[in-house]
């Protein structure tokens, strides 16, 4: 074989997979239009008998938890805690016997402005070092509507337990892309700051935290 049909059967070789490649990535959405591909979001339910009874592990990745509080009175300032663990025992046939329990680490907080986080974590506000998790442990839901709830417990914030209401929404409930039963909820809560004896900068920040909280639980096993 000469060098230059050496040269190019060897590029053919290297290119003909990456065309192929190529075809096959383009030939996707057409495929999963076509159905080739299971569509999660049409499968998804609003019956909360839909998941099935068990405990529920939070899903990380599919969790956010905000903080909005009131900057100077003209503006919310927003902060976001990205490390949380917790775990949903669900009962589809007596809502009212499920329970929660959701623990965040507080040294996870971040926040637009830089440098800032850093100093939430420290002494003169969160005081991570000395209580690293705030946890919330549910003692009652109420069902106040088909798909809606007031989820009523404990809040343990700073050393000091409260009590505290969620008003909860279920989403949706369906299998993941793994095929395991999942149901997913939206919550707002609103407390005092002050009620937990964080009172730095009261004048500047507002005494009132709202809690905006969306997450999605996967059924263990």
């Amino acid at each position: 074989m000469s060098a230059n049909r050496f040269r190019l059967a060897a590029a053919i070789a290297v290119i003909a997979p990456l065309v192929l490649l190529d075809a096959a990535v383009q030939a996707q959405p057409a495929a999963e239009a076509q159905g080739g591909r299971k569509d999660l979001i049409g499968s998804a339910s609003k019956d909360p008998a839909a998941a099935p009874r068990g405990r529920y592990k939070m899903d990380p990745d599919h969790t956010s938890i905000l903080v909005r509080i009131l900057h100077e009175g003209t503006s919310y300032s927003t902060f976001r805690f990205n490390s949380d663990q917790g775990v949903l025992d669900w009962d589809p046939g007596r809502i009212e016997a499920s329970k929660v329990d959701v623990t965040v680490e507080t040294q996870s907080i971040a926040t637009p402005v830089a440098g800032f986080a850093g100093r939430l974590a420290g002494a003169r506000y969160l005081n991570t070092a000395k209580f690293p998790q705030a946890r919330f442990v549910s003692t009652g839901i109420r069902r106040t509507g088909p798909t809606t709830g007031e989820i009523t417990g404990d809040l343990t914030f700073l050393g000091v337990t409260k009590p505290i209401k969620i008003d909860a929404q279920l989403v949706g409930i369906g299998p993941n892309a793994r095929d395991m039963p999942t149901v997913g909820f939206a919550g707002s809560a609103k407390f005092k700051r002050s009620d937990f004896g964080l009172t730095t900068l009261l004048t500047v920040f507002g005494d009132e935290a709202e809690l905006m909280i969306d997450t999605e639980f996967t059924r263990e096993g």
